[in-house]
């Protein structure tokens, strides 16, 4: 998997490049500082994953990430924060179209399985401030009154945070039909990515988001 890494600060960059790298089925493709520079790199050479972190000298990894998205509604974005990040940035993220969300503070290991299961179909987030994100927002019932059963399904095992490969296992379903599954359902529910469609879910009631699930 092809990573970019966005990061301004030298040292930290510096560790994560060199510990993805140690991991068999990652390497960092490129490493830059700034939103401006992560927008045109990736324009320059799509990525798997793109792990940017929020706090950059010229713009939020947000925004960034609005701006990969709009050139490429495919991108996978990783937003990873110096500390647990607080509602408003998790929403942010949620705007944004990241793929996930992850605190520095987690281990490498943590972070790699994390760019594993995005670039494998998964949402990837902490289950109790997602939850809390969900709670706040107005729930919006139109599109799941026609959700089939099977969809329903789908749904809930993306809320659970499995990948479509092991969706795909639990279901014994082809790839090729989770991901029609997979699409259903954002499109029923007008979202724009699997984080956002478990969100609009978790409003309405059709999924649990409680982290002792």
């Amino acid at each position: 998997m092809r990573v970019l890494l966005v990061e301004d600060h030298d040292m930290v960059a510096s560790g994560l490049r060199a510990m993805l790298d140690a991991e068999n089925d990652m390497h960092v493709g490129a490493w830059v500082r700034t939103g401006a520079e992560a927008i045109a790199t990736y324009a320059e050479a799509g990525f798997d994953c793109v792990i940017m972190d929020y706090g950059l000298p010229d713009i939020t990894g947000t925004q960034a990430t609005t701006e990969i998205r709009a050139r490429d509604p495919e991108a996978c974005v990783l937003l990873v924060t110096g500390h647990e990040a607080s509602e408003a940035v998790l929403a942010e993220a949620l705007d944004a179209g990241c793929a996930g969300f992850v605190s520095k503070e987690r281990s490498i290991t943590e972070l790699a399985n994390a760019i594993r299961a995005a670039t494998h179909g998964a949402a990837v987030f902490p289950a109790n401030l997602l939850a809390s994100v969900a709670r706040r927002g107005r729930a919006d019932a139109s599109g799941t009154s026609s959700l089939t059963a099977r969809e329903r399904e789908v749904l809930d095992l993306l809320a659970q945070g499995r990948s479509t490969d092991e969706i795909q296992q639990h279901l014994l379903l082809s790839q090729h039909t989770v991901r029609n599954h997979v699409r259903n359902v954002l499109n029923k529910l007008g979202a724009r990515t699997k984080l956002e469609a478990v969100v609009m879910a978790a409003r309405s009631g059709l999924v649990d988001l409680s982290p002792d699930r």
